[in-house]
């Protein structure tokens, strides 16, 4: 486990499959490894984020439990998305306070598209609320965020697995990918459509980006939909396991 003692790590987005993430970083903390830096998109940047800010993966679990989703977002005229981030602004401002990026405990790197250039953009440094809501923006789903000169939306467009800002570092690389392409039948709405059809999108950037990785954590989520916040507490177990069985799996080698 020497080799890992300190290491980038790398988090995917995938909705409320990304919050396996919270798993993997309690494994992580058990086992001794060290998250140097991280980065993530959407899903990925989010917890990412908390982490970097002094949350305990227990601690974001019980938030993550005593949110209420329906009242976190406020469906709007779709004009440039369904969903409006006004709530979801004032909900992490209450949490995060005016922290800008280079501010966090664990240097971090929060990806999100430029929807003018198609550009990933991958930043440590700025306003933190704006570029993290940014980063989760689902276009035609959730209104994009106007940053500067940037009009920022979901990471995972371009760059799901954000391993860019590591390549020239020294420690080893930990990837985390929870979208691994699944069967998915539980297709009811307009919503389920657009965030399916998104999501087997973004999946070619992933893959292409895991020959970076020194070691690549895919945990088993397919009986799980992208909107099981509910089940937040089986997810996380999910991470869990599989890091446990990824590292002992190395360890064998």
């Amino acid at each position: 486990m020497k080799k890992f003692s300190e290491v980038n790590l790398v988090l995917s987005g995938g909705a409320a499959k990304g919050i396996a993430h919270i798993g993997v970083l309690k494994a992580l903390e058990e086992i001794g490894v060290k998250v140097k830096r991280i980065s993530g998109a959407s899903a990925g940047a989010i917890v990412s984020t908390f982490y970097s800010a002094g949350y305990s993966p227990d601690e974001m679990l019980s938030l993550l439990k005593e949110i209420n989703w329906f009242k976190l977002f406020r469906f709007k005229a779709p004009i440039y998305g369904l969903i409006g981030w006004d709530k979801a602004y004032k909900f992490l401002e209450s949490k995060l306070g005016d922290l800008k990026i280079e501010e966090l405990q664990i240097p971090a790197y929060i990806c999100a598209t430029d929807l003018y250039t198609g550009r990933p953009i991958y930043f440590n440094q700025g306003e933190l609320i704006p570029i993290l809501l940014g980063s989760c923006s689902i276009p035609g789903i959730f209104q994009p965020v106007k940053y500067k000169d940037f009009l920022l939306v979901d990471g995972g467009i371009v760059n799901n697995l954000p391993v860019e800002p590591f390549q020239n570092t020294q420690e080893p690389t930990i990837c985390v990918d929870v979208l691994p392409i699944s069967e998915d039948r539980n297709i009811k709405n307009v919503v389920h459509i657009l965030l399916r059809s998104f999501f087997l999108a973004v999946r070619s950037s992933s893959e292409k980006r895991k020959e970076f990785c020194n070691l690549v954590i895919v945990p088993d989520l397919r009986e799980f939909s992208s909107f099981d916040v509910k089940k937040a507490q089986r997810i996380v177990q999910r991470g869990y396991e599989k890091t446990l069985e990824t590292f002992n799996w190395f360890e064998l080698l």
